[in-house]
């Protein structure tokens, strides 16, 4: 069956757009990319500082408390010691004015009872584990005594914090 003359144009244009939208042919390339990470145990410790404030008076016993904020892997067993400070002497913590070289004794404990020194000794460490969180804070309860004696002026010291895992 022939078609007629007047639809022959049509067709012929149909095919040709048709023929235009044909996909080429696709190519692709594809590689791996790798996503990790480990997870090590390990700690680590921020401190807020133990401010005893001002001292007015001649005699008397202030007390202050700060704060160990140990942030470690899940369920990690530590111990958390401090030193004896930059200007102790013997087993007593001091801190100096720097204007006068003058010292003044302090202590600090672990606990509210202010019983129990923190120390870099075994005895005087504190021990805990991070549980689920991973995080924890301790108290650090602050004592200070004073006589009188003291020359004016501001008192300080610095005391290293190690956490061991």
């Amino acid at each position: 069956m022939a078609l007629p003359i007047r639809l022959c144009p049509i067709l012929i244009g149909a095919a040709a757009l048709g023929a235009a939208h044909t996909p080429a042919e696709a190519r692709e390339n594809a590689a791996d990319l790798q996503v990790n990470v480990a997870i090590v145990d390990g700690c680590t410790v921020t401190t807020t500082d133990v401010a005893f404030g001002l001292i007015i008076g001649t005699r008397g016993t202030l007390r202050s408390t700060g704060t160990v904020d140990v942030q470690c892997t899940a369920n990690l067993d530590f111990a958390i010691s401090m030193d004896r400070g930059q200007h102790s002497r013997g087993i007593n913590r001091r801190m100096r004015n720097a204007t006068s070289g003058a010292y003044m004794r302090y202590n600090l404990y672990s606990d509210p009872a202010y019983s129990r020194r923190w120390t870099d000794q075994r005895a005087g460490q504190v021990r805990g584990n991070s549980g689920a969180t991973g995080s924890i804070a301790f108290p650090v309860y602050g004592e200070l005594t004073f006589d009188g004696s003291a020359v004016t002026g501001r008192y300080e010291d610095s005391v290293t914090v190690t956490v061991e895992f």
